[in-house]
């Protein structure tokens, strides 16, 4: 989002969440780092093909 219509603390976030969102994770069993995401909260890894629902943006879940 590098458009100069909205304000640069929305624009932080935004890159932030894509930055997450965009990241590879370490996949829980074959431990190796291919995890994407396949849509919201769905993650699937590319090389063992487990498929675990997660976060939305991220991984992992923030407990509260």
């Amino acid at each position: 989002m590098r458009t100069a219509k909205y304000g640069v603390g929305v624009r932080k976030r935004v890159d932030a969440v894509i930055k997450l969102r965009a990241k590879k994770y370490k996949c829980p069993r074959c431990k190796k780092p291919a995890m994407a995401r396949v849509a919201s909260g769905i993650w699937r890894c590319k090389r063992c093909g487990l498929e675990i629902a997660d976060g939305a943006y991220s991984m992992s879940t923030k407990e509260i």
